[in-house]
């Protein structure tokens, strides 16, 4: 085992020792049969979990179920058992694209087999004793030790028991077509469908064969289980169609043993053994897919006959070949078409911005600025960017662009959300019925997608991720669908990109999803109040009765908890993530700030701040400042220690403090800038405090004040002692 997992193990208290599920615990799976081990590709795999519901999975057998499965391992791969009176046929499935069938028709004694996976159970049991003997109460330990003699079985049935009649399915038109063929026998597992709610994929590994007709040039044909066939078909039309839309010049397919090679350029398709290629454009070929996966979708669940279990394969295969046909009709319709107006080339990729260096060499002591335009901001904005060449505001119902120097309206955008990606000046909006990136130096969109419905934006490396009514979509930098996917908890209400993974927090779920596929890599439940992302690790302040809150620190890709640490006290509080600790303000009247060590969560310092009320956080590399009701700040120093301090003045409400180049902006008396690092008063740019304030890297600053008036300052001189 990991040296990793066994510190893990010794550390765990009495509490909990006693709900230990063995998640998080990774070591090669193995499965040999006659001497092959068929989860030779398999890999790294929950190993305590998976031989638990290989046990549960057996004893269901026993009990009289004629199909049961249990999950072995990432992707997922499942372990599907089926019933043959003192038998048992088995057969390991991986879900992963692509999907497909590792080992089948393995006939093996059913007492045998209990008796191995019993054993492996109770050795797995005694070496986890013998590491910590506290997870002897967890209930996974006491059901792999309770695996010994296996359960009186109960008679059943053979199955499959239902007479299928075999079925087609075909879709497409014109110049190419697509037609599924199941035969009886298969008709029949799907009849009984219903049969075994233990093992939904059982019904859906029948063989059957599934053929792409083009016009004068021989059909190509593909015999392996349909559902697993329609299930890699409809990804890689998607696939298709995202590369069309992108303007790359080849797409290959894979149909069984053939490779359809796709020249998008001249909407050609050519395959082995062809004379000459098939006039198709991708669209058509992607619509022909899609339709024939969505009809047999449709065909076995009436054969079925009954209602669709809570998670059904077949209801989400109807749903992706759906929603990919949709996407189909409107590029064929001319909505959404490869034209430069609408999906021009992605954006240049810019490298990651280096940080600004510090406004001066010494001490500064005077900033002087002068104002270089005012506005209204008739769409009452809810949020300000200082973009280079542009001012960009964001209201409720739309999103306006000004230019920089001039205050000269630049773009409307009729929008309901707004997102601006890190790194870049563009901005991403989506109103109704579309959503797009806007150049705000010109009012340009790099490119307009149609969509059936607003959702909330959060921009992410590589492009911008979307929710909608079940889930998350993801649109590359192109303005091409990269994916989309449903999520547990539906739409999400925050999003956060932590290496690699896309971090979803919403009705009383975490769960995170990986950023270039889109499927889903863990859940757990969670009333997440905040997020933050560091190196190797996502930091969740979740919010609980019994303590108050509770700050996690969870490995982003596999959900495993590598540290917690409770809040007992406060039920508002708020995080913040400085140097290489994770700060809390505690919800207290006279609010304490303590920082947790991202690498273990041992408590770092613990200071009161100097005033009372709600407080906010904000902090770079070299400076951490403290904010509170009435322009109420302080800064807090690597130790601890509160390194100078400025009173309340007034009831204005707390505003996170901005900081850009060694200079902090508060909402005090107006737009205070001062000095991050001393305190000292450098600049007050307005006689009220305002609504908005941004600061940007050549350090012009754009206020809106409470009557919604748009003002920009530009630095003019500064005074420094060097």
């Amino acid at each position: 085992m990991n040296p990793g997992y066994l510190g893990e193990l010794r550390a765990l208290s009495a509490p909990r020792a006693k709900v230990f599920d063995g998640g998080g615990i990774l070591d090669v799976l193995g499965i040999e049969v006659d001497g092959v081990d068929i989860a030779a590709g398999v890999g790294e795999a929950e190993v305590l979990v998976a031989v638990d519901e290989l046990l549960a999975a057996l004893r269901r057998l026993a009990q009289g179920s004629a199909a049961a499965q249990a999950t072995v391992g990432r992707g997922p791969t499942e372990l599907v058992l089926e019933s043959r009176r003192g038998d048992v046929l088995l057969s390991l499935v991986t879900l992963a694209p692509p999907a497909r069938v590792l080992a089948s028709a393995l006939l093996l004694d059913s007492t045998r087999l209990w008796s191995e996976a019993a054993g492996a159970a109770r050795t797995l049991a005694t070496d986890l004793l013998r590491i910590s003997p506290l997870v002897a109460q967890s209930p996974l330990l006491r059901r792999l030790r309770r695996a010994g003699r296996q359960p009186p079985r109960q008679r059943a049935a053979p199955w499959p028991r239902s007479e299928g009649r075999s079925f087609v399915a075909r879709a497409g038109r014109g110049a190419v077509r697509c037609e599924v063929q199941v035969p009886a026998e298969a008709a029949a597992r799907l009849a009984d469908r219903g049969d075994v709610p233990d093992a939904p994929l059982a019904a859906l590994l029948g063989s059957g064969a599934v053929a792409l007709r083009c016009t004068n040039a021989p059909a190509l044909q593909w015999e392996a289980p349909v559902y697993l066939v329609l299930r890699n078909l409809v990804r890689d039309a998607a696939a298709l169609l995202q590369a069309w839309e992108a303007g790359e010049p080849v797409f290959r397919l894979q149909f069984g043993s053939a490779e359809v090679s796709c020249d998008l350029s001249r909407d050609e398709v050519r395959a082995p053994g062809w004379r000459a290629p098939a006039r198709v454009p991708p669209a058509v070929l992607a619509l022909a897919l899609a339709g024939a996966a969505r009809a047999y979708a449709e065909k076995a669940q009436r054969v079925a006959g009954r209602a669709a279990a809570a998670e059904d394969p077949l209801r989400d295969l109807r749903a992706s070949a759906a929603r990919l046909a949709r996407q189909c009709a409107e590029l064929l319709s001319g909505d959404l078409r490869r034209a430069r107006e609408l999906v021009a080339a992605p954006p240049p990729t810019e490298p990651p911005r280096a940080p600004p260096p510090p406004l001066s060499r010494g001490r500064i002591r005077r900033l002087v600025y002068r104002q270089v335009w005012e506005a209204r901001a008739d769409e009452r904005p809810s949020a300000v960017w200082p973009c280079t060449g542009a001012i960009v505001t964001a209201g409720g119902h739309q999103v306006v662009g000004r230019d920089a120097a001039s205050g000269k309206l630049v773009f409307e955008e009729t929008c309901q959300f707004a997102a601006r990606p890190a790194g870049s000046d563009d901005v991403f909006v989506s109103g109704t019925d579309f959503v797009a990136r806007i150049d705000p130096t010109t009012g340009e969109a790099r490119w307009r997608r149609r969509i059936p419905s607003a959702g909330e934006l959060w921009a992410v490396p590589g492009g911008v991720v979307r929710a909608w009514s079940s889930g998350l979509e993801r649109l590359s930098d192109g303005g091409t669908q990269a994916w989309r996917t449903r999520l547990p908890a539906g739409a999400p209400e925050q999003v956060l990109h932590a290496e690699g993974a896309l971090a979803c927090a919403g009705r009383g779920t975490l769960a995170a999803v990986d950023a270039a596929e889109g499927r889903l890599l863990w859940k757990r439940r969670a009333r997440v109040l905040a997020l933050a992302a560091a190196p190797g690790r996502l930091v969740a302040l979740c919010g609980g009765v019994r303590p108050a809150n509770l700050m996690l620190a969870l490995d982003p890709h596999s959900g495993r908890v590598l540290w917690e640490r409770p809040i007992l006290d406060g039920s508002d509080a708020t995080l913040c993530l400085w140097s290489d600790a994770a700060l809390i303000v505690s919800g207290d009247r006279r609010r304490a700030v303590t920082a947790a060590r991202l690498a273990d969560g041992t408590r770092r310092f613990s200071i009161s701040l100097p005033f009372a009320g709600r407080a906010l956080l904000a902090g770079d590399e070299q400076v951490l400042i403290a904010t509170g009701p009435g322009g109420a700040a302080a800064r807090i120093d690597e130790r601890g220690r509160v390194a100078w301090q400025l009173e309340p003045d007034g009831d204005s409400p707390a505003e996170t403090a901005l900081l850009q180049r060694g200079v902090a902006l508060l909402h005090r008396r107006g737009a205070l800038l001062c000095d991050a690092a001393a305190g000292h008063e450098l600049a007050l740019l307005a006689s009220e405090t305002p609504k908005l304030a941004a600061i940007a890297d050549d350090m012009t600053v754009a206020l809106v004040d409470q009557d919604d008036r748009l003002s920009v300052h530009r630095l003019a001189t500064h005074l420094s002692i060097v």
